[in-house]
């Protein structure tokens, strides 16, 4: 449905929910106003209220994380080998988080649960991060074979997710350390390579060891 066609609440719906997640993904569940939110949508502090019930529905709305679904669907469709697949999935991963243009406001709300947890987490865990955890443990076992244990396969999938994360919580630390670092098309490319080539090192290497 085009903007054209939305009907005004549905307009304004829309910008709240926007609103939410920028600001979510900014301050947190806690640290998150209704009236930032609303500022942000340009609507009146009641709209929440009116179209949500409350600043919890509004959430609730704002939690979806289809795109982030879309990606594990995406890479366990490719025609590809498990190891091309993960490159592909770290690299897709990273733009969700980081990508200063197309970034998923609901990836970095996650991500800045796991750093700081609120209320929220308990459904962010059920909806987003239990089936990414599930996704990735698939195409880790892809990689090392049936014969590495769980207890190393889910440490694997640890550090994988820990990486990825890293360069989102640390952002501002990093800009001090290299303030010409800007997570460009360029350097996002260059962070999931490096984080590919780190991990499948560490695997394959595991991977030997069992076998």
């Amino acid at each position: 449905m085009t903007e054209e066609e939305l009907t005004a609440s549905e307009r304004t719906r829309a910008r709240l929910v926007e609103a939410a997640r920028e600001v979510f993904a900014q301050h947190g569940f806690q640290g998150a106003t209704v009236r930032e939110i609303c500022r942000r949508a340009d609507v009146n502090v009641a709209a929440v209220n009116y179209h949500f019930g409350s600043k919890d529905g509004l959430l609730s709305e704002a939690l979806n994380f289809n795109r982030l679904r879309d990606l594990q669907l995406a890479n366990d469709a490719a025609d590809a080998d498990p190891e091309i697949r993960l490159r592909l999935f770290i690299r897709d991963f990273m733009l969700l988080l980081l990508d200063e243009n197309n970034a998923s406001r609901q990836c970095q709300m996650m991500a800045r649960e796991l750093a700081d947890p609120t209320p929220a987490l308990d459904k962010i865990v059920i909806e987003a991060i239990a089936p990414l955890h599930e996704f990735l443990g698939r195409l880790v076992r892809e990689i090392v074979g049936c014969r590495t244990s769980e207890a190393a396969l889910r440490r694997s999938v640890y550090s994988i997710l820990g990486q990825c994360l890293f360069y989102r919580h640390s952002h501002p630390v990093l800009q001090i350390l290299t303030p010409t670092l800007h997570y460009d098309g360029h350097e996002i490319e260059a962070i999931s390579r490096h984080i590919a080539d780190f991990s499948l090192a560490a695997l394959l290497q595991s991977a030997k060891k069992s076998g």
